[in-house]
């Protein structure tokens, strides 16, 4: 999925910050990135998530923090036929967005930044929130969206910022190395192969299919696709069936031999050996580190 390059503030070239609340039957961006920092909390939704090049699943009640430029996408599970009106939507959150530069200088004629700027920094590589300083978070963004007086809105986000310059309670996301090497053109090829990817979990996922897709013979393909990614089109495959199948071992009690099956692995050790190397230890300890 090609990031597309989003200008989220355009048309409020006065506007340092900005907070919008998502009330759909499904999130429905394309894979993007922006020159804003984006801090969301996710109130009802369950599904995937791509931030740079990690992925893994996320919930309601998640809260992250992504800086500047950092490509990302959350995906749904898929909606119900039923859910066809907003009354009945299955995918809600509320976010705040600032453009780092311009908050920064703003602020910074009335007191040292240099804590704010290194969080914006550390942000880069995307943050997810947990404990007090998410449930903190995310009261403070709840009564700033709801907020209508600009004065009080401000002084909502200066304690947002404040407590994000103190904060603890996180994991980082994309990993230490990673770099945005996504441009604005062909957006809508990677876009393309991760659908195909999210809707197959539990088929066939061919190689070739997915370089059809966006009319690439197969090493083309490969070289294409780890050039954005910075992994290999089946580390990539493993990875998100990984993802899949630590979310059905947390929720339901089949045995780890059905979740292998049913997240397209077509046999147990191969599911052991790539949960192992993906999650650093054995699907069966896995599954009873979620118990304690």
């Amino acid at each position: 999925m090609k990031p597309v390059f989003a200008k989220i503030l355009e048309g409020l070239e006065n506007e340092v910050y900005a907070t919008r609340f998502i009330d759909r039957p499904s999130f429905t961006t394309e894979f993007h990135f922006h020159t804003e920092c984006q801090i969301t909390y996710i109130v009802k939704s369950a599904g995937y998530k791509i931030v740079g090049d990690c992925v893994e699943n996320f919930d309601a009640g998640e809260l992250t923090f992504l800086g500047s430029c950092i490509p990302h996408v959350w995906h749904n599970d898929p909606v119900p036929d039923a859910v066809t009106s907003l009354s009945e939507v299955s995918a809600r959150s509320v976010a705040l967005f600032f453009h780092p530069e311009k908050l920064v200088a703003l602020l910074s004629n009335f007191f040292n930044t240099k804590k704010l700027q290194t969080v914006v920094e550390t942000a880069k590589r995307g943050m997810k929130f947990y404990g007090k300083t998410k449930e903190s978070l995310k009261n403070l963004l709840l009564k700033m969206s709801h907020e209508k007086q600009s004065p009080a809105k401000l002084i909502l986000l200066l304690e947002m910022l404040e407590l994000l310059c103190s904060a603890r309670e996180y994991v980082l996301l994309a990993g230490a190395g990673y770099v945005n090497t996504y441009s604005n053109r062909d957006n809508e090829k990677m876009d393309k192969v991760f659908k195909y990817v999210f809707a197959n979990l539990s088929a066939n996922i061919s190689l070739e299919a997915a370089a059809s897709l966006i009319h690439m013979n197969k090493q083309a393909f490969c070289r294409y696709f780890k050039s954005r990614t910075q992994k290999t089109f089946i580390d990539f495959v493993n990875e998100v069936r990984i993802t899949q199948a630590c979310k059905l071992m947390a929720g339901d009690d089949h045995s780890i031999g059905a979740i292998a099956y049913q997240c397209g692995f077509n046999s147990l050790t191969n599911f052991n050996r790539f949960f192992k190397k993906i999650k650093g230890m054995p699907p069966r300890e896995y599954r009873i580190k979620l118990t304690e």
